[in-house]
């Protein structure tokens, strides 16, 4: 079976976390995704740049649910820009077999993550070597 996840995000509901949280950046992102949400010359915290963060925010919670791994911490996922703009996922700074699709639009930034089935018993290239955080209890 195919995985798939997938993560819708309300763009202004994460601005506003954005700018009453001044380390959610550092947080979320890696440096190089904090540098290509300003491609182009995009203004740090315009429309555009938040529009991008919003949508690779999508992209990370999906890639979580591709994986079955809610855990999973932030910057050991990450969408980096091929030279052409589109994004590529790297699951614990390798290259993953996932694939993405981001978009925004109308105050909607959206992630669709889908890759080949995992193989139980075998190593999955996706999921980090290293132990990652205990799920979160919801209270």
């Amino acid at each position: 079976m195919m995985r798939v996840g997938c993560d819708v995000v309300d763009v202004a509901r994460f601005e506003r976390v954005l700018r009453r949280r001044s380390g959610m950046r550092a947080r979320l992102f890696t440096a190089r995704e904090l540098d290509d949400a300003v491609r182009g010359g995009v203004a740090v915290g315009s429309s555009v740049e938040v529009d991008r963060l919003a949508a690779r925010f999508a992209a990370k919670e999906a890639t979580r649910k591709a994986l079955g791994n809610l855990s999973l911490p932030f910057h050991d996922t990450e969408v980096r820009s091929d030279a052409d703009g589109a994004p590529r996922l790297w699951v614990a700074g390798q290259p993953s077999t996932l694939s993405v699709s981001m978009s925004h639009d109308g105050g909607v930034a959206m992630a669709v993550v889908v890759g080949p089935p995992s193989h139980s018993g075998q190593s999955d290239p996706d999921q980090p070597a290293h132990p990652t955080h205990p799920p979160r209890r919801r209270q």
